[in-house]
């Protein structure tokens, strides 16, 4: 097969208007350099492609059956080339995200409206799963990027900051009262804690916060989803611990109380990270810079 593509445009042009002069027109070349053309496709082919005539030219019928196929590349590679155009507009594009349930509900929603207002023609799919199955997704190139929180070993990975995060200790009012708490980190031994399964990022930031500051508790109830912890909390079956940028409303209204431990939990960022090998597309980049413009 020729890997000239300008051969077959001018063979496509040639059977298309069944004149060499007419051809070299429409291509903005001589007449010569088409005739050439086609000779040399022909010698590359090894097959006669038109029969000349006083008139012009017209297939032979290899060259017919040539001239079929060659039209519908031709018309495959100009609607490769329109899509392109489309993504470069942003007038198309897929993107898939992978983000775990407390940052989808707090987080990216409330970026999603307004970006696909802005896009209408960029789908979104989002794969709800815990921080490390997303980077997992990331590693066997099933997502796009993910949010997430960290720490953890992010060498593999380019992570772009969007924001803090600060995790904190709550309880129901009359349950923190009926306490007694005197130190603030009385709650350590006399409160019912209630945590996230092990196998979640924030768990394991509990859990090595804990034990940087000898603190040795281990959790009577254990659960999957954050939302189910403020839930249990806020009727009182015990102490949790949450994301203050999350449950504000909750704070302000007083339906939980914030618990001052000394020391404080450090804040965690909030970003976006994808393989530091994979070129993002125009989609994925618009997103990024989206959320960046946002943060």
């Amino acid at each position: 097969m020729s890997k000239d593509l300008e051969l077959y445009k001018i063979f496509h042009t040639v059977a298309f208007y069944k004149n060499i002069s007419h051809a070299a027109e429409s291509l903005y070349i001589s007449q010569p350099a088409v005739s050439k053309s086609i000779k040399k496709l022909e010698t590359i082919l090894d097959v006669k492609l038109f029969s000349r005539g006083s008139k012009g030219v017209t297939l032979t019928t290899e060259g017919q059956i040539f001239y079929e196929y060659i039209q519908k590349a031709l018309h495959i590679i100009s609607d490769g080339e329109n899509l392109l155009t489309e993504l470069k507009s942003k007038k198309q594009g897929m993107i898939t995200i992978g983000v775990s349930t407390v940052l989808c509900k707090h987080f990216l929603l409330s970026h999603l409206k307004p970006f696909m207002n802005e896009y209408p023609e960029i789908k979104i799919k989002i794969i709800n799963k815990t921080t490390f199955d997303t980077l997992k997704n990331i590693d066997q190139g099933i997502i796009d990027f993910g949010i997430v929180s960290r720490p953890f070993n992010i060498t593999p990975y380019t992570f772009i900051k969007l924001g803090d995060i600060q995790d904190i200790f709550v309880a129901e009012k009359e349950y923190l009262k009926s306490l007694q708490i005197v130190q603030p980190n009385d709650i350590f031994s006399k409160g019912i804690l209630m945590l996230l399964e092990s196998d979640n990022i924030t768990r394991q930031y509990v859990d090595q916060f804990f034990a940087e500051n000898n603190i040795f508790m281990k959790p009577e109830i254990e659960i999957n989803t954050m939302d189910f912890l403020i839930e249990f909390a806020k009727i009182g079956l015990g102490i949790t611990v949450v994301i203050k940028n999350f449950i504000e409303k909750d704070l302000e209204e007083e339906r939980l109380i914030e618990i001052p431990v000394s020391p404080a939990m450090p804040p965690r960022e909030v970003g976006i990270i994808f393989d530091k090998k994979k070129t993002l597309s125009i989609a994925t980049q618009t997103f990024l810079s989206y959320l960046q413009s946002r943060s």
